[in-house]
């Protein structure tokens, strides 16, 4: 006969729920932390899981349904056992906020048995053993995030072994002598010391960068550099774009198709630059060995960051959901129902609001609500049905292809990865620079090869010198002419007025910048075995200098449109060296509204 368990575990922390969500709902890491054994996913179809235990006797095999949960207020499981001594179990977890401050955090376990042995023997492993270890482990969380921690203070830390420090040593003296500061090196031998298995197998430098509270870019750039001395290996994943899971992972870009499968979702995707091809690091194993593969749970809400909630509600019930939401845009899809329902979330929006659901879908019109709703889902259909929330941005903490393939450093390091000759693969947004020499042909005549060549070659010294440093590379150079690309074009603007700046200097005979701005989506292609771009984007970008008398910027009206140029030009150009006009572009059908600004 079976007999069911219930156990109901309560605990008062410091920390806050969103504090203690990033620990408390990464299960994997909590059932490692709290002694459970390592697991081996057997299936996954549509986000139902088949599991097993690595148990030297025992076979524990079940099937495991799709978390449920709120951001940052509960998570649950159900585990449907086919073999080994339970039957099914289920886990619900609350953290609700205390008055004041801290979290009161309800643990509730039901298990289901037929089994004799477990009948008597779960009291004390569940009751008793486990209890103590699940409040051990909570209690370390709540310190580690009530100081502000992230989990890189990991609970079990490996570190460096002696002669791994001493390879560590000695081959970031490259890393060093390449131009990165040696407070960075050292906050990474830090890290890799306080780091536990899971934080070393999928390191994201912008993640650790934001932890270490310093700029993001020179923390990349350093990771390259260790990559290429040896210290640290990198690695491509593929990112499904509706669970946003890794699909792949490899080692160099050349390995990196156009198109990609998720086994969870079932679907096919086309892969993007910008999105989802993310660029991690581990540690090379002359460094420090780390076991990629253990695994302690199958899934878990830290898995999708960017789902704030997940919940199940039967047909003609509601439910309502209590939220703590980020500023921005979300949608809300229910499983069996047609469309999706937009959100935005700011300061200005309401606090509760009802969402109904019918078999015809949601209604036309999104909902415009607060940083802390309560959201009343209402099914009203007769089946049950999956209502899923997720942020619609991308983190902005993936370092994407884009990002790492845009570097001077990357393109220094690892001229050789590029995509497979035949190729194409789509990047969302990228910000391209043409630029030329003006009467450049008069001054080798004015002043003989010898000395126009030295010219020439210090005004690309000055150029490459300038986009690097804002975060640029440069693709290629054609004659006198240079192409580079930038993530945002503010970096772009600020390299070409620094170089013109210090061109400007160098005294007779002048040189003079012809420089054409565009941002738009293009290809990226292998051409002559160096990562290269194609499109309109490029055609459009390249086609702008032929518009400039030198000394002048020409850009268009994307270009213009970026909050950040707007406010660049208003601060620090007078309204006189800023024009708009129209020109006829060469293979364009329509006239070009573009701009034109004098350095």
């Amino acid at each position: 006969m079976a007999k069911e368990f219930h156990f109901h575990w309560q605990w008062d922390l410091k920390s806050t729920p969103e504090a203690l969500w990033p620990f408390a709902s990464d299960t994997n890491r909590f059932n490692r932390d709290t002694g459970q054994p390592a697991v081996e996913m057997l299936s996954n179809i549509m986000g139902t899981k088949r599991a097993r235990m690595k148990l030297p006797i025992i076979k524990v095999e079940w099937d495991e349904e799709p978390f449920e949960w709120t951001y940052p207020y509960s998570f649950g499981i159900v585990r449907k056992y086919s073999k080994g001594p339970i039957d099914s179990m289920r886990v619900q977890v609350n953290l609700d906020a205390r008055e004041g401050n801290g979290t009161h955090v309800t643990y509730q376990t039901w298990i289901s048995t037929h089994n004799l042995l477990a009948q008597i023997g779960i009291p004390f492993a569940i009751g008793v053993i486990a209890r103590d270890r699940f409040e051990k482990t909570l209690r370390l969380y709540d310190r580690i995030a009530d100081r502000s921690g992230t989990l890189f203070s990991a609970s079990r830390p490996r570190g460096l072994t002696s002669s791994g420090r001493a390879r560590f040593k000695s081959q970031s003296e490259a890393v060093i002598h390449q131009g990165t500061d040696p407070a960075l090196v050292k906050r990474l031998e830090e890290f890799f010391n306080q780091a536990d298995e899971f934080s070393l197998q999928r390191i994201r430098p912008y993640a650790l960068a934001d932890s270490w509270k310093v700029s993001r870019r020179p923390v990349l750039e350093m990771f390259l550099r260790a990559t290429r001395a040896g210290v640290l290996d990198m690695y491509w994943d593929l990112l499904c774009p509706s669970c946003r899971g890794t699909t792949e992972g490899h080692t160099n870009l050349a390995e990196v198709h156009g198109t990609s499968h998720c086994d969870t979702c079932q679907i096919d995707f086309s892969v993007n630059f910008d999105h989802n091809i993310e660029v991690v690091f581990r540690p090379n194993p002359s460094i420090m060995k780390v076991e990629f593969n253990a695994a302690f749970c199958v899934g878990s809400p830290q898995m999708q960051p960017h789902v704030f909630m997940t919940q199940t509600i039967s047909g003609l019930r509601s439910l309502p959901a209590p939220l703590q939401l980020e500023a921005g845009r979300y949608t809300l899809r229910a499983s069996n129902v047609p469309g999706s329902l937009s959100l935005f979330a700011d300061v200005d929006g309401v606090e509760k609001a009802d969402i109904r659901v019918t078999q015809f879908g949601f209604p036309l019109e999104g909902q415009h609500v607060s940083l802390h709703p309560t959201l009343n889902l209402i099914n009203a259909t007769d089946a049950d049905s999956t209502f899923t929330m997720e942020r619609t941005t991308w983190s902005d903490q993936a370092a994407t292809a884009a990002d790492v393939t845009a570097l001077q450093v990357f393109r220094d390091l690892f001229a050789t990865d590029v995509v497979r000759p035949g190729e194409e693969i789509s990047i969302g947004s990228v910000v391209l620079m043409f630029t030329d020499l003006r009467d450049s042909t008069r001054m080798y005549r004015k002043i003989g090869d010898a000395s126009a060549f030295g010219r020439v070659r210090e005004h690309f010294e000055i150029l490459e010198k300038a986009i690097a440093e804002e975060g640029g590379g440069i693709v290629k150079t054609m004659g006198d002419a240079v192409m580079a690309t930038f993530r945002h074009p503010i970096d772009a603007l600020k390299a070409v007025w620094k170089a013109q700046t210090i061109i400007a200097e160098r005294g007779e005979p002048m040189l003079w910048l012809k420089v054409g701005l565009h941002k738009g989506p293009c290809i990226v292609v292998n051409l002559n075995d160096r990562l290269d771009y194609f499109g309109s984007t490029v055609n459009m970008t390249a086609r702008l200098p032929n518009f400039s008398q030198g000394g002048e910027l020409i850009f268009t009206e994307d270009f213009y449109s970026d909050p950040e140029i707007r406010d660049f030009i208003a601060k620090n150009i007078p309204p006189s060296a800023l024009s708009q006009f129209t020109g006829d572009l060469k293979g364009f059908d329509e006239p070009l509204t573009m701009w034109k600004l004098r350095v």
